[in-house]
């Protein structure tokens, strides 16, 4: 039965490989022939498996409102928020991590075919066709294998360091291998330092890792197996020198690399190119102080004079790289300038690692302004295309964009330097998930703070939040820019982006998107004026279902609360109602009583907005919402607490200021008859901030007194 399923599976094969064999001569034919009318057609131009579609997409051009790629590109499925993105990426991720496990620890399931009559048995095969050895399970060495050279070199070839160290010692060590083996083995134990590799293979992992700064201390492993080999090496050869002098300086031990680089010149061993850029790029662990550490700079150049070496573009780098990290200054930075300018005469030009360098040394934190990023655009503008030749060529356009926004405070340099990044395909420039993250929170910044309004909306327009999440820092920003810009309905829109962000439960922008709804809320008309109550209503709500939840016991860090002058903010802004029945009078209520109930920090900043509110919740017919706001009034000590009682009652009352002070000269007892409770209720709040005494318990609650209506008679 299965070979009646082969047989026309491989016809099928090999029909298909005789068109293709055809259409191959066809091709071959017609790029060496002309046809008897005279015209030739034109030579075949080799095409890349990738280079239809690339030429599709460049007909389309990006899509910034477009998700990443690597999310599912459905509306409830695309991540918002930072930790959502970090989230899916590292949950596909895990996936294939489980998929890789299972090969790994099931290799036998993918070696194997069992076939199904007749016979169950087991023939040997590829999981693939072609064979894709990164898909194949791989190696298990213990002490029981039985390991060939051949074993050995596929350790050295997929730099399996571990597997590699395991086959050596099976083999029998350094007497088993050849000269060449040596050599390649060292080579893996000094670049590695006899440590296995992160892998390559989890892409999101390294992007998403915390970043943390390269320690530059001391981490060679001394007396380690690779000096064991070095040792045993009879005559030690060019390669082995290299291999060690640059595993030494590539983790700091300078001092040694520095020894054996001499041994070797005076022995007479040539060195290559790459020995002198490493120890180049380590001299500060050699020398104490600036001016030896030159000194040594310029010896080392020499050295490489002598021995014959051209220098590269890595020599340029690894130069700048030691000057910026001693320190700033007049001298390093003229000493800087002549490197560059003597590199380029001999046709040496820097890359973008070596500017990177550069703008460390030049553009401080807290140093003078220098603008020397207009001159590397100027140099990079100029070139047809940029390609990386350095691991730290990815963190140029950060810092560079850093320094328009921190440094320079330019926002021309930084459209500039946002274009060169955008042309071709210089964006793979920009590095990994976190680098990302920088150079847009320094280019939102510097165009929040210097760029105009209307470009700056459409900048956020087109980069938040698919391409980029704003950080607490960079929110603040955008709420100061549409605070001043008057722009009343993005502010109001704010409030929705803070819960998708995930970032409403951090109190300090609330309150500060609070304070903006305030202080542009009188200009905007009364559609945006309603969502802005709606906004402040609803961060009140947020607050309580927090509450609940805290109470619930589903929390794991305690609550932040909100300030009462944010409180105060909300009560201002749901005031701002003529209609009895609108829900924002609801809020206000809860928020009165948050604030009588000390579930808020501190005290408002403000108090004449208690006052505000009051009076128009008298006007509107909610008396027991007036009189808890004097009361709290009263009960914090203000000095408002007094106008506040008599502006309130005149309107409850409907009587002049100077009949309510006559009228509350009168003794308690005919107050109590004579005043509706919510009335009596202000009054002996005013007579207690006037005395100086406690306010007695006599007070209602604002669903009783809501309901009742005041007359002239009362």
């Amino acid at each position: 039965m299965y070979s009646q399923i082969v047989l026309p599976r491989q016809w099928a094969r090999a029909a298909c490989l005789c068109r293709y064999v055809a259409t191959i001569e066809g091709q071959k034919a017609a790029q060496n022939t002309t046809s008897s009318d005279g015209i030739s057609p034109p030579v075949r131009i080799p095409r890349g498996p990738t280079d239809i579609l690339q030429a599709l997409a460049a007909t389309v051009g990006p899509d910034p409102t477009a998700a990443h790629y690597k999310y599912h590109d459905d509306p409830f499925l695309i991540p918002l928020s930072n930790f959502l993105k970090r989230s899916y990426a590292l949950a596909a991720e895990a996936g294939r991590k489980a998929a890789t496990w299972v090969r790994d620890e099931h290799a036998e399931l993918f070696t194997t075919r069992e076939w199904d009559p007749p016979g169950k048995k087991k023939t040997p095969h590829f999981n693939a066709d072609p064979r894709i050895d990164a898909l194949a399970p791989k190696p298990i060495y213990n002490d029981e294998s039985k390991v060939t050279e051949e074993d050995f070199k596929y350790t050295l070839q997929n730099a399996l360091l571990e597997d590699a160290i395991k086959v050596f010692e099976l083999l029998g060590g350094v007497k088993a291998l050849s000269e060449e083996l040596k050599i390649e083995f060292l080579q893996l134990l000094c670049f590695y330092n006899e440590k296995e590799p992160a892998s390559t293979e989890w892409l999101e992992e390294r992007w998403f890792a915390a970043n943390t700064r390269e320690r530059q201390i001391a981490t060679w492993r001394l007396d380690g197996l690779a000096n064991k080999i070095f040792i045993s090496m009879e005559p030690k050869t060019p390669e082995a020198y290299c291999a060690m002098i640059q595993g030494m300086a590539k983790y700091y031990q300078a001092e040694r690399a520095y020894a054996l680089t001499q041994e070797a010149i005076e022995k007479g061993i040539p060195l290559s190119t790459s020995v002198f850029n490493s120890l180049l790029s380590c001299i500060g662990f050699l020398k104490e102080g600036t001016t030896l550490r030159i000194a040594a700079l310029k010896d080392l150049l020499n050295q490489m004079n002598e021995q014959g070496l051209s220098p590269n573009n890595e020599t340029l780098t690894s130069c700048l790289r030691s000057i910026s990290a001693w320190g700033g200054g007049r001298m390093l930075e003229q000493i800087a300038l002549q490197v560059l300018a003597e590199f380029k005469q001999i046709g040496i030009h820097p890359g973008l690692s070596a500017y990177y360098y550069l703008l460390c040394l030049f553009c401080k934190e807290r140093g003078p302004q220098i603008d020397i990023l207009s001159t590397i655009l100027n140099d990079l503008e100029n070139r047809e295309k940029l390609e990386p030749q350095d691991a730290m060529d990815t963190k140029f356009f950060i810092t560079a964009m850093g320094v328009c926004s921190d440094h320079l405070q330019d926002v021309g340099l930084a459209e500039r330097l946002h274009k060169l990044l955008m042309k071709d395909d210089n964006y793979k420039l920009v590095g990994d998930a976190y680098k990302e993250s920088i150079y847009y929170r320094h280019y939102i910044t510097v165009n929040c703070r210097y760029a105009p309004f209307e470009k700056t909306i459409e900048l956020l327009d087109s980069l938040v939040p698919n391409v980029y999440v704003p950080e607490p820092s960079v929110i603040e920003e955008i709420i100061r820019t549409l605070e001043v810009g008057g722009a009343g309905d993005r502010l109001a829109q704010m409030w929705s982006q803070l819960i998708v962000f995930g970032q409403a439960h951090r109190i300090k922008l609330v309150e500060r998107l609070l304070d903006a709804f305030c202080n542009c809320y009188q200009y905007q008309d009364e559609e945006v004026k309603s969502k802005i109550r709606l906004a402040a209503a609803d961060v009140l709500r947020f607050g309580q279902l927090n509450e609940e939840k805290e109470e619930g016991g589903k929390r794991r860090s305690p609550l932040q609360k909100l300030s009462a002058t944010a409180i105060s903010n909300i009560i201002e802004l749901c005031s701002d109602v003529t209609d009895k029945d609108d829900p924002c009078w609801e809020q206000v209520g809860l928020a009165l009583n948050k604030l009588r109930m000390e579930q808020a920090a501190g005290v408002p900043a403000r108090p004449e907005i208690l006052v505000q509110a009051a009076k128009k919740a008298a006007a509107v017919g909610k008396p027991g919402i007036a009189a808890m706001a004097v009361t709290y009034l009263t009960d914090c000590g203000f000095e408002e607490a007094l106008s506040a009682g008599e502006q309130t009652l005149s309107v409850m009352l409907n009587r002049p200021e100077e009949e309510v002070r006559a009228l509350l000269q009168e003794d308690r007892s005919k107050l109590a008859t004579a005043l509706h409770p919510s009335a009596l209720v202000v009054a002996e709040a005013y007579l207690a901030a006037k005395t100086g005494s406690q306010i007695q318990d006599s007070e209602t609650s604002s669903s009783e007194s809501d309901s009742d209506e005041f007359s002239d008679d009362d």
